[in-house]
């Protein structure tokens, strides 16, 4: 049987028209959930993104510990109804599209993201894709715990779980397609056969120039009116 080629996709500012846990934060504060404190965090770690600087792992510890707060119940009904206000809303049609052209072709479609795995699993719904590779940690006593487990899926950590995930279908990155903007993805770009800068950074559209890599714009809203249920979930609700 013949391999089936891999197409992995970013989130954040490539299927997404911003950043998921921006809008999460975004939904928080709007609705009174957030204190001052956490805002300052927020608006801290998202300059610290925009200059690359982002110390990613007191990032995951952070969050979940204020996702850790709530139940799992009170926190899946919080993110479906950031989903529905926030997030679905701003979801691309070109990478709707994309998704589908590639899976049109036979190939196989992962959202690989270093979003948490509820909210990934509510974009792959909705977009159809096949799979997802995202920020998973263990439910504890009915909540969310910060024990992370690694490698991350973000820089180099997200190439080597794309690397374990093709390899465990018996491909090899040399046959798969990566979309990102992101310049902590360049280790997964440059591992990819076939890379695609989508509203990249800077300094990724520069890469791209020199590097021959198709770039490609895209704006327009989905228009989803329907928000997606998460289906394939590693955690279990009590």
């Amino acid at each position: 049987m013949t391999a089936v080629p891999i197409a992995f996709f970013d989130l954040d500012h490539t299927l997404l028209d911003g950043a998921n846990g921006n809008l999460v934060v975004k939904y928080m504060v709007k609705t009174r959930r957030m204190g001052v404190d956490a805002i300052w965090k927020a608006i801290k770690f998202t300059v610290l993104y925009r200059m690359n600087r982002l110390p990613r792992e007191e990032v995951y510890r952070w969050t979940f510990q204020e996702c850790g707060k709530y139940s799992m119940h009170e926190l899946i009904e919080m993110l479906d109804e950031s989903y529905a206000q926030y997030v679905m809303p701003r979801l691309y049609k070109e990478g709707a599209d994309c998704v589908a052209e590639h899976k049109e072709k036979g190939h196989h479609t992962v959202i690989a993201t270093a979003a948490g795995e509820y909210m990934s699993e509510k974009v792959r719904v909705q977009l159809g894709a096949d799979d997802k590779i995202a920020a998973v940690a263990p439910v504890r006593n009915g909540r969310l715990t910060d024990e992370l487990e690694m490698p991350l899926p973000y820089g180099e950590g997200k190439k080597v779980l794309a690397q374990r995930y093709a390899e465990s279908r018996g491909v090899t990155l040399e046959d798969c397609w990566f979309y990102s903007d992101s310049l902590a993805d360049t280790p997964l770009l440059d591992a990819v056969g076939h890379p695609v800068a989508v509203n990249p950074q800077r300094a990724v559209k520069r890469i791209a120039f020199e590097r021959g890599w198709p770039v490609l714009t895209w704006h327009t809203p989905a228009g989803f009116t329907t928000p997606s249920i998460a289906v394939d979930l590693s955690f279990e609700l009590a």
